[in-house]
């Protein structure tokens, strides 16, 4: 009893044979991306378990478990899947894929309210953004390098707009905060 992503995996690798009827019926119940990211971990060198519409794995790095979500680079980005320590798999249209993991920025709790408020409630500093390309810069109280730049989601920002963002962050040495206005995660380029 194998998952449609996992036997998909087995007959790619030449472990199970698959006639082709039985190969499209387990792609439409894997769906499109999730074998994309599941083959590129095992290729890796990691066995994921599927669990819903996510992977599952041990971080080789800490040993952490890691639960994956996987997304199009061409779709809306959203924070509501994501949580503390998971991980974005993000597939673009030739099935590259770039990893991301999202962590609670380092700022503590924050004070309900809009985000400039509740981060100067916080003791953090705000600054404009626009010269890197997002919203805020975000200072530690009584420093003077920004470490993070602040995102905030629109409705028509996609996966890419958000790889573009932390591309920039990390090109000049900040870490890359994307908000909902309900939840702010830091977005770190990661290797599996």
């Amino acid at each position: 009893m194998l998952h449609p992503v996992e036997a998909l995996w087995c007959h790619a690798s030449g472990a199970l044979e698959l006639d082709a009827k039985l190969q499209a019926q387990l792609a439409v119940l894997a769906g499109d991306l999730l074998p994309v990211a599941y083959n590129d971990l095992r290729q890796r060198g990691i066995v994921p378990t599927v669990e819903g519409a996510a992977l599952r794995f041990r971080a080789r790095d800490d040993g952490a478990d890691v639960r994956l979500h996987v997304a199009s680079s061409d779709a809306p980005a959203t924070l509501v899947l994501l949580a503390q320590g998971d991980w974005l798999a993000l597939v673009d249209e030739a099935l590259e894929i770039i990893y991301y993991a999202a962590t609670t920025p380092g700022w503590g709790a924050l004070p309900a309210g809009p985000l400039p408020e509740a981060l100067a409630a916080a003791g953090l500093q705000i600054a404009s953004g626009m010269k890197f390309g997002t919203r805020y810069r975000v200072y530690r109280d009584g420093e003077s390098h920004a470490a993070w730049l602040l995102h905030l989601l629109r409705d028509g920002d996609s996966w890419l707009d958000i790889v573009r963002a932390v591309r920039v962050a990390h090109g000049v040495r900040k870490q890359l905060v994307a908000s909902d206005g309900e939840r702010c995660l830091e977005l770190e380029w990661v290797k599996p």
